[in-house]
């Protein structure tokens, strides 16, 4: 079996500004990705559920397999986007079937 190595992002962000993110995905080159609900966890502020929020504050995990050209540009554009909105974007080493669809 062939295998290819990518990155996979895992980019977790506000639901009110998903759509931006998506932007800035899809300029960068990013052929797809998925969004998942985030519904739990422990950060900063301590342990939070997606029941604690107002939507607004709802957050989301957008989840990408991609070459490291395009993990670049995304990484670079969300350190700008990440100096004023909350979020965080994590890259790590995947092999993936169908290297071609990424």
């Amino acid at each position: 079996m062939q295998l290819s190595k990518r990155k996979k992002l895992e980019i977790i962000v506000e639901a009110p500004v998903l759509r931006r993110v998506e932007a800035f995905l899809a300029e960068a080159g990013v052929r797809g990705w998925t969004v998942l609900p985030s519904l739990a966890g422990s950060g900063d502020s301590g342990e939070w559920r997606s029941g604690d929020f107002t939507p607004g504050q709802e957050k989301r995990l957008i989840y990408a397999l991609v070459t490291t050209e395009v993990a670049d540009r995304v990484l670079t554009r969300l350190a700008d986007f990440f100096a004023d909105y909350p979020g965080v974007a994590a890259v790590s080493d995947v092999e993936v079937m169908r290297g071609d669809k990424f």
